[in-house]
């Protein structure tokens, strides 16, 4: 049979190889095409667990570094205040700690009331109660007695109770305690803040959450302390946790961060979550999400996959190009932001470590040099102090400004915290970083507009090459810091390379700042007594009070190595303080006996500057029960003339109650006259210098003879220091000086043996150096 057309079997035969390959082909594709939708929904998944999860832990390590800034921001703070209690004697100024208790709590918006509590239990004051209104008396609740006490003991800085309702506020919030303690570590008073539970948002709001997300703090003993957002504060706050956050965290002690998933105990709900430990504070920042917002960002991640079978490997490809992008960008604003100083936008001291890594990389592969300058901010904590923290941001906002314009564009300038500043010079050596340190010098010459007033601040800095400074990043910032240093101590506002002997200085610096807080804490610091004597009679008239140091390592510390350190660094005001205290009970205990004398004490640039001043001579006096005409307090010439308008104000007030005041080291300042005749000092005391010369020594001789022409003029008596002679000695009597000091007459010595001169009533007369005669 003849056919006209193919049959279907030579159709099939023909077709079978391509067929068989197509159905090969197809099913492959089908095959391929559900290995790689199996493979692509498995993997999709787990990135987007793993997404979450990423996101999570840096969520709650913002909420771990932003609730313990808060904490430590508070826990300062009330240190401080602390301080500030103790100098006006709270206890017995209830009225007057009041308002500063309201100040503090104004300017914390987190606190809902502050109250002052005794080492008993006993509620001192309150924000929360109005002056004459009944105080709270909390000591019959057990838990709070008991969890009080606790914390009175606790050698923290400060302590954080759980949450509590009611306890004279209608509101949940949580105690926030720090106790203050005298010099001997005993408790004086406990300073509790209450911090409503609103605190979270106040802490949180700001975060990128996800829908549905909880960010709060949990205590390790599973209470929770914070949630945010929270609907139902007192089915959350007033009972442990059993969830599986606080599982983790029993399984695992000592974990600082970490990831859960599991029930929650608030609401049963499964979530997905992350932690971080905060360092200074029992308890642990979380941040979780609901475990189904992963299957609803899965799926509308996904969706178009699952219902375009014939286009899933483009959509495949589209997602995740657009996840890796995503996930990059993310990832690098992350990155940005940890590395990025937020007041000014400069680089922060993670970032500059890092540039300064890569830099010195480089300049190992080309054998280049670079320099860095450190920059620290003259005097900055005075314009913090007086114009106010905003004030100080401002200006530290325009100093980044103006550097930025004197530097070249592949030149960094960082912040590397407070006010100091760092820059990166790269291909740079010593002849152009001097150049670029003194433009740096002439630009801070300029006043800094900030708020409507000219700021005029110098800057010092320390300057360091590399290699030859250092050939690492902790070597070289160490240099430059102390060669920064060392520009302060040659007088702030200039600059210093860096010399390896320096390195040596900054050490023996933090030994001395080790060595000196541990003598103030120990009780290292003794006062010998010099007489200071009428050179007429030849009778002790009073004593100079000298501050002594027996270290028992090293023995007897110079106070020339000590008093420079602690006026520079400001630990002089505690010191200060002590020995106003000490000399007063013992000018006290000297009138007790019938002696007509008084003590001299002197007072520090930093003391005259300290707006407390007043009422710590008022308490020590006070505390002595000292009539103020029996101190003296002696203040340096050049510290008076620093601001001479408010000097004038302060003595004239320490006048007005009977306060006897000396100029010291007359002579050797810049003093003007006309401020000079308007000082209410009692005394002018004649420099040493000027006295250990006046026997051979006519321009001493004729300064003298001025000086003592100039006091007299101004109805003013002059004492004469360093009378080593009896030559001086009759020198100066013969020109009419009132009265005098020196190792001629008698060195310092110990209370005792001062008490001792007293009772032998000793004169010192210039017939006869070696004869004391007995009246």
């Amino acid at each position: 049979m003849t056919l006209n057309k193919s049959s279907p079997i030579d159709q099939a035969a023909t077709r079978t190889p391509f067929a068989r390959l197509l159905r090969k082909l197809l099913v492959g594709f089908i095959v391929t095409g559900i290995i790689m939708l199996a493979v692509f929904g498995l993997n999709s998944w787990e990135e987007e667990n793993q997404d979450m999860r990423r996101n999570l832990a840096i969520q709650a390590g913002f909420a771990e570094k932003n609730s313990q800034a808060v904490f430590d921001n508070i826990g300062t703070s009330m240190e401080m205040l602390g301080m500030l209690l103790v100098n006006m004697d709270a206890a017995d100024h209830l009225e007057l700690a009041r308002s500063t208790l309201k100040e503090f709590e104004s300017n914390h918006p987190e606190i809902a009331a502050v109250t002052l509590v005794s080492p008993n239990g006993v509620t001192l004051l309150s924000t929360h109660t109005a002056p004459g209104e009944a105080l709270p008396d909390f000591r019959l609740d057990a838990a709070y007695l008991h969890a009080f006490l606790f914390d009175l003991n606790n050698t923290y800085s400060y302590n954080i109770g759980r949450n509590q309702f009611g306890m004279g506020l209608s509101q949940w919030h949580f105690p926030f305690r720090h106790t203050v303690q005298n010099s001997r570590g005993d408790p004086l008073f406990v300073i509790q803040a209450a911090i409503s539970v609103e605190t979270a948002g106040f802490l949180w709001s700001d975060l990128p959450l996800f829908p549905g997300s909880r960010v709060g703090l949990i205590r390790n003993d599973g209470y929770i302390q914070l949630l945010w957002p929270s609907h139902d504060p007192e089915y959350v706050l007033n009972k442990p946790q059993t969830g599986a956050l606080v599982q983790t965290l029993r399984a695992n002690p000592g974990m600082i961060t970490g990831a859960y998933e599991g029930n929650a105990s608030s609401d049963n709900t499964v979530r997905l979550g992350a932690f971080s430990h905060l360092p200074n504070a029992n308890m642990s920042a979380f941040v979780s999400v609901p475990k189904k917002l992963i299957m609803i960002r899965w799926w509308e991640h996904n969706y178009p996959t699952l219902l375009s079978f014939l286009v899933y490997l483009g959509v495949i490809s589209s997602i995740a190009i657009k996840l890796s992008v995503m996930e990059r960008q993310h990832t690098h604003d992350l990155l940005a932001q940890s590395r990025k100083d937020p007041l000014t936008g400069l680089p922060n001291r993670i970032a500059i470590d890092e540039i300064l890594a890569r830099e010195i990389a480089r300049n190992r592969r080309g054998q280049e040099h670079s320099a860095i300058l450190y920059l620290d901010l003259d005097k900055f904590k005075d314009i913090n102090d007086n114009l106010g923290h905003s004030s100080g941001d401002r200006l530290l906002e325009r100093v980044a400004l103006r550097i930025r314009t004197i530097l070249r564009e592949e030149d960094v300038l960082a912040r590397l915290g407070g006010d100091e500043f760092l820059i990166l010079l790269p291909n740079s050596n010593a002849d152009k970083s001097s150049l670029v340190a003194k433009r740096l010098i002439e630009v801070f010459g300029a006043p800094f507009s900030v708020s409507g007033q000219d700021i005029l601040i110098s800057t010092s800095i320390g300057i360091c090459i590399f290699p030859d400074n250092g050939d690492d990043c902790s070597s070289l910032l160490q240099n430059a810091d102390a060669a920064m240093y060392e520009a302060k101590r040659q007088g702030r506002n200039r600059f210093v390379f860096y010399r390896g002997e320096l390195g040596e200085h900054i050490r023996q610096r933090l030994q001395l700042q080790h060595d000196f807080l541990r003598a103030l804490k120990l009780q290292e610091f003794y006062l010998h007594y010099q007489p200071l004597v009428d050179l007429t009679s030849g009778k002790i008239v009073g004593a100079e009070a000298l501050v002594r140091w027996m270290d028992p390592q090293r023995g007897l510390r110079n106070p020339a190595e000590f008093i420079p350190f602690a006026e520079e660094s400001g630990v002089i005001l505690p010191l200060g303080e002590w020995v106003l205290k000490t000399a007063c009970r013992e000018a006290k205990s000297w009138a007790n006996q019938g002696y007509d004398i008084h003590v001299a004490v002197n007072l520090s640039a930093r003391q005259f500057q300290d707006p407390d001043l007043f009422s710590k001579i008022s308490n020590a006096l006070s505390e002595a029960e000292l009539p103020p005409a029996k101190l003296e307090l002696e203040i340096t010439e050049s510290a008076s003339m620093q601001d001479p308008e408010a000097s004038i104000l302060v003595m004239d007030k320490l006048k007005s109650i009977g306060i006897r005041i000396a100029i010291d080291d007359f002579g050797t300042g810049y003093s003007s006259l006309a401020y000079l005749k308007r000082i209410p000092a009692d005394i002018i005391k004649i420099d040493r210098s000027f006295v250990n010369g006046i026997h051979n020594d006519q321009d001493d001789l004729a300064i003298v003879r001025a000086i003592l022409a100039l006091g007299s003029s101004l109805d003013k008596r002059c004492l004469a220091e360093g009378i080593e002679t009896a030559e001086n000695f009759e020198i100066l009597n013969n020109l009419g000086c009132h009265f005098g000091q020196g190792y001629w007459m008698c060195k310092p010595i110990p209370a005792v043996e001062f008490s001792n001169l007293l009772k032998e009533d000793k004169r010192y007369l210039h017939q006869n150096p070696l004869q004391v005669l007995t009246a």
